[in-house]
């Protein structure tokens, strides 16, 4: 870690650490923590280049393949004697519609976003998948999802797509490649995608590396 006084940081720069989920509270002393990493304009990152490493991902459309509540549930309770990932079907079920069962029994979803990705204005369905009964953290991946019909998968390590400044298109986030042994990602490689010709294309990548800091001891 650099020796730097973390109070040189704001709430917004800190991607994961101890003080992470003190950013949706508001509490607490910033000087407290140690683990930052940073997004932040001034400080130094890597450039981007149109050379694409990223590979794991599927542009082409797939239909959906929803299964009935009940008999995705079934076979959920076939696979797996934990409670949870039966109630989280129940619930996105209840919340978002029958089209997430096609994600079972293999995975769960843990979160759904919505935003346009292609400039129609309408949403489109942005869906946060890992493993059920896993025994440890798994592997995040992501779909999005239009009409019942899956037009992009990004199926990296802890794979997610985020919104980019426009409505066309998308950023897609997975872990670096060295990092897939580590509990907690030294940086991520962020792709930019746009719509082209009724498909999702990547137009540039950039590694974004984060760095440690922690509150210099005092004399």
């Amino acid at each position: 870690p650099l020796p730097l006084d973390v109070t040189y940081f704001n709430y917004d720069d800190i991607r994961w650490g101890s003080a992470d989920h003190y950013k949706e509270f508001e509490e607490g002393d910033i000087r407290q923590f140690s683990q930052l990493a940073l997004n932040n304009t001034a400080v130094y990152q890597s450039y981007p280049t149109a050379e694409i490493s990223l590979s794991d991902y599927d542009n082409s459309v797939r239909d959906l393949e929803a299964l009935p509540l009940e008999e995705a549930l079934s076979l959920l309770k076939k696979d797996c004697d934990m409670d949870w990932p039966v109630q989280t079907a129940r619930e996105n079920y209840q919340k978002h519609g029958s089209f997430t069962t096609y994600t079972l029994p293999d995975q769960e979803i843990y979160k759904i976003d919505y935003f346009d990705v292609d400039g129609d204005n309408k949403d489109e369905a942005i869906v946060h998948k890992n493993y059920n009964c896993r025994a440890d953290g798994g592997s995040t991946s992501t779909d999005i999802v239009k009409d019942n019909k899956i037009i992009f998968s990004a199926t990296g390590d802890d794979a997610t797509i985020l919104p980019a400044e426009t409505s066309n298109g998308f950023y897609v986030e997975q872990r670096l490649s060295d990092d897939s042994a580590r509990c907690c990602s030294t940086g991520v490689l962020r792709s930019r995608f746009v719509l082209k010709d009724n498909q999702f294309v990547p137009i540039y990548e950039q590694e974004v590396k984060y760095m440690q800091v922690q509150e210099p001891e005092s004399n």
